[in-house]
């Protein structure tokens, strides 16, 4: 569930509760400009509320859902969910806008080759809360990951991952540490720097201008 307090009273008790969700809510983000709480629930679920109007938008993803994140516009809503994919969905109506990840496949494995020195890193997100947010002005989607497991042709470590909104290309793929089991956390600023948390409990903060 969702509980909502009035910060401005010293009460204890909520001012509304949203019940809707049936298994754990993992993810929250307010949107103060449209007055809406966006939510992801392990029941597979993003809800986004509306307060002002008092109208809930539901959109099903049938898995559990790990990061909701609104555009700045309001009109786009960023999700992960437990099946390695990235959505962005229209607010309006639930549309899939674009979309990222999605699970490996035996066949497309990076190899050892002539075209290829060293496995690269795959995106992953397959058992843990992994947090992904718009960047560069809603143009980019900037995610950590999980690991490959041992054995995955995969080069070792999480890494967080950004790609172009309007391509769908990978623009960049930064690797944590061989160590580092999965980067849980990102957080973007718009004068070019950005954060990842990860597991091995470090922060690390890095420019987009080297």
């Amino acid at each position: 569930m969702i509980n909502l307090w009035d910060t401005r009273s010293n009460a204890n008790k909520p001012i509304q509760t949203l019940t809707e969700a049936s298994d754990t809510v993992s993810s929250l983000h307010v949107h103060m400009p449209t007055y809406s709480i966006a939510s992801g629930s392990y029941d597979g679920h993003a809800r986004v509320y509306d307060v002002r109007m008092g109208k809930t938008t539901v959109d099903v993803l049938a898995h559990p859902v790990t990061s909701v994140r609104c555009s700045a516009d309001g009109n786009a809503l960023l999700t992960s969910t437990l099946d390695s994919y990235i959505r962005v969905l229209d607010r309006a109506d639930g549309k899939l806008l674009c979309a990222f990840g999605g699970p490996s496949k035996k066949d497309e494995q990076p190899t050892q080759g002539a075209l290829m020195t060293k496995p690269r890193h795959i995106y992953r997100n397959t058992e843990l809360r992994v947090r992904s947010v718009f960047a560069q002005g809603d143009a980019v989607v900037l995610s950590g990951s999980e690991a490959a497991p041992k054995g995955e042709a995969a080069a070792p470590g999480a890494a967080v991952f950004a790609w172009d909104i309007l391509s769908g290309e990978t623009v960049a793929t930064v690797p944590m540490g061989g160590e580092v089991k999965a980067v849980s956390s990102v957080a973007w600023n718009e004068k070019g720097y950005w954060a990842a948390g990860c597991a091995d409990s470090k922060w690390r903060f890095i420019s987009t201008d080297g």
